[in-house]
């Protein structure tokens, strides 16, 4: 039922349903996963303290067809909202939908080539595997500049990582598993919330 409600919210906000699940050719060369839609109502427990002001700029790393994108536009967010997605295939769904919207960007690539400098807020719904999760976490330790938010939802095979790991704070670990009423995940999933500030 939970997932015909997110087909439904999908296709209102997009026109599309951003939900189907597509496996990724990327997964040797770059460890990532294949793209899978976060649900709606997952993503009201975690973002659930997410204040976006106008002068913010999240980014969603893996970001699929674009259904956090879709989220935070149904919220009535106006800051500027950045996709990165490693499959080309997927990519050309979230641009197709969200190209006319001014404050929404679509980048096909690497995330491991992006400068986080540019964003105050991360997302992460799993994108790739643990090994390419430390390496991108101490990307971002090597070249981060200023404070960032993370939120790393479904993050029960790698989120351990950044337990005591300096520079890492913890705000929020919760586990996800029904939501009003509703049973979003097969299995319990996990996500955490963490500020990280570089040791200038």
């Amino acid at each position: 039922m939970a997932c015909r409600l997110d087909a439904a919210r999908d296709r209102k906000i997009s026109g599309k349903n951003l939900g189907e699940f597509v496996p990724t050719p990327f997964a040797k060369t770059h460890g990532a996963t294949g793209s899978q839609s976060a649900p709606y109502l997952g993503l009201d427990v975690v973002l659930e303290d997410l204040d976006l002001s106008p002068g913010d700029s999240f980014i969603d790393i893996g970001c699929g067809k674009g259904r956090v994108i879709a989220y935070l536009l149904k919220k009535g967010c106006t800051c500027k909202i950045t996709g990165v997605e490693i499959n080309p295939q997927v990519a050309f769904v979230a641009r197709s939908w969200s190209s006319h919207i001014p404050n929404v960007e679509i980048i096909e690539g690497d995330a491991m080539r992006l400068d986080y400098n540019a964003y105050s807020v991360l997302f992460m719904y799993r994108p790739m595997e643990t090994d390419t999760f430390k390496t991108f976490i101490e990307y971002l330790e090597n070249t981060l500049t200023h404070g960032i938010k993370l939120y790393y939802y479904a993050d029960m095979q790698s989120g351990y990582y950044l337990n005591e790991r300096a520079g890492w704070k913890l705000i929020k670990r919760e586990e996800i598993y029904r939501v009003r009423g509703y049973y979003i995940h097969k299995t319990p999933q996990r996500y955490s919330v963490w500020e990280y500030l570089p040791d200038n």
